[in-house]
């Protein structure tokens, strides 16, 4: 049985706790989930300025999920 909430059009079945799209930010270990890439890889994207990151304290790189899948689409 599927829980859909007639006024939001949310489907709650769909709904998966703790999913990587809870977060506002990402570190490097989610960007690498999501994106099936090596951190080596994403390393590099970053010192070649192919990927949007920021750096956060002690400069962590952070990155912001919309940003990643936009970069994904090539947009």
């Amino acid at each position: 049985m599927v829980n859909i909430d007639k006024n939001l059009g949310v489907n709650h079945e769909m709904c998966v706790p703790n999913s990587v799209f809870d977060n506002l930010i990402w570190g490097i270990d989610e960007v690498c989930h999501f994106t099936k890439y090596a951190k080596g890889t994403i390393y590099n994207l970053v010192s070649s300025g192919e990927i949007p990151y920021r750096r956060g304290r002690k400069r962590k790189l952070i990155f912001i999920p919309s940003e990643i899948i936009q970069w994904l689409k090539g947009e």
